[in-house]
């Protein structure tokens, strides 16, 4: 049956609550209850939701009285981090979607049955998860060898630390949380995988793309002077050029072919977080005629800043020293809509909720970039970083 999509301005006194959530800065899509979900598991998993996709939006019925970007029939998606993932990367169009941005905000409804709300519990606090510090540095000394002994150039790495409940966690307050403290960042929740991920993937507006590629770490320094010169020191590192020069060039090399033109800042900056610097670059491009942002991304998925380089060698060096699945972990996350919009971030500093019959564990992850100049020890510090974000968001 054709799904019928209606959408209409509308006013709004506060920020409604729900089950699914894409936010940053001024603009906030809220998504509540499920009137469709796609999903697709395995390597061809981005494709073939991609063409499912296509035909769902082919055959709605969509009557827009906005107007806008982003204001026909759009979809939550949470791509799984692997095509080997057991989780399934999904498209779902939500019962009732609000959009709220600086120039109008509207709601979006498709006819549909609201999803039955589930039992939830209150989290409390993080534990050591599958991969110890200890096995972690091990990990990171079994991948520099690695890089010095065979044709593997970088690999990102990552550890866990998990929550163990009995329900499902109920995360309207660590999202809120999280909002807070990181605006500039892409707050998100798309059924199993949530966070406030600083790097956008891939944005599509009438035809252009961009992104903006983050490798390259450093905490900041509670003195303006010392903070500073972390970041002056941050952007003359061979190590964090080294890396942040990888994920670069592979994002503009995994564009061009789907583009007229591709462009890339010649010199990174620093982009300062409330707890971290990072090297950053913005990629620009125009899309060729009929290429889609999931099109896009099922090229460009997984790129060097989560996987590393040589890709497929990278992926299989991070299922042989990583004890857990991903699951939507470092894929990407956002939203997708018929008129060709959408914005994807990589889900990061967050993590992911796994299903058992008799427990539910919230698995916070962090990694980083293994290259040949990397120190074990520094490493593991740089994921102690990277997981304030999530220990502030449910421990604070």
């Amino acid at each position: 049956m054709p799904l019928k999509v209606t959408s209409r301005l509308i006013e709004l006194a506060s920020i409604p609550t729900g089950d699914f959530l894409f936010a940053r800065s001024n603009q906030t899509l809220v998504g509540q209850g499920t009137a469709l979900r796609l999903s697709a598991t395995g390597p061809d998993r981005i494709s073939t939701l991609a063409a499912m996709w296509r035909k769902a939006c082919a055959e709605a019925e969509i009557q827009d009285n906005v107007r806008l970007p982003g204001s026909s029939l759009v979809a939550f998606s949470s791509i799984s981090f692997s095509g080997n993932s057991k989780t399934e990367s999904v498209l779902i169009v939500p019962r009732r979607l609000y959009v709220i941005r600086p120039e109008a905000s509207f709601v979006i409804e498709v006819e549909g049955e609201d999803a039955t709300p589930s039992k939830t519990s209150t989290p409390t606090q993080f534990h050591t998860g599958r991969l110890s510090a200890a096995g972690f540095e091990a990990a990171v000394s079994n991948a520099i060898t690695k890089i010095q002994q065979s044709d593997l150039r970088k690999v990102v790495l990552s550890r866990d630390l998990e929550m163990v409940l009995d329900s499902q966690p109920d995360l309207t307050t660590p999202l809120a949380r999280l909002r807070s403290r990181y605006p500039d960042c892409w707050t998100y929740k798309v059924e199993g995988v949530f966070g406030a991920s600083p790097e956008l993937l891939l944005r599509a507006d009438r035809g252009e793309v961009s992104a903006r590629v983050l490798a390259g770490t450093a905490g900041r320094g509670t003195d303006p002077d010392v903070d500073r010169a972390i970041a002056d020191g941050l952007s003359h590192s061979i190590k964090n050029n080294h890396e942040h020069g990888y994920a670069v060039q592979s994002m503009v090399s995994e564009l061009e072919p789907f583009c007229d033109w591709v462009e890339a800042d010649a010199q990174p900056f620093s982009l300062a977080l409330p707890d971290l610097w990072h090297l950053a670059t913005d990629v620009r491009g125009k899309l060729k005629p009929a290429i889609s942002l999931l099109d896009v991304i099922a090229r460009l998925h997984p790129t060097a800043a989560v996987a590393g380089t040589p890709r497929d060698l990278a992926i299989s060096v991070i299922e042989e020293l990583e004890p857990y699945d991903r699951g939507g972990y470092a894929g990407p996350v956002g939203w997708v809509s018929a008129d060709g919009s959408g914005e994807l971030a990589i889900a990061l500093r967050g993590g992911i909720i796994e299903s058992f019959e008799d427990k539910v564990v919230v698995r916070a992850i962090a990694g980083c970039g293994i290259v040949a100049e990397s120190d074990p020890q520094a490493e593991l510090a740089e994921t102690d970083l990277k997981f304030r974000a999530v220990r502030y968001a449910f421990e604070h």
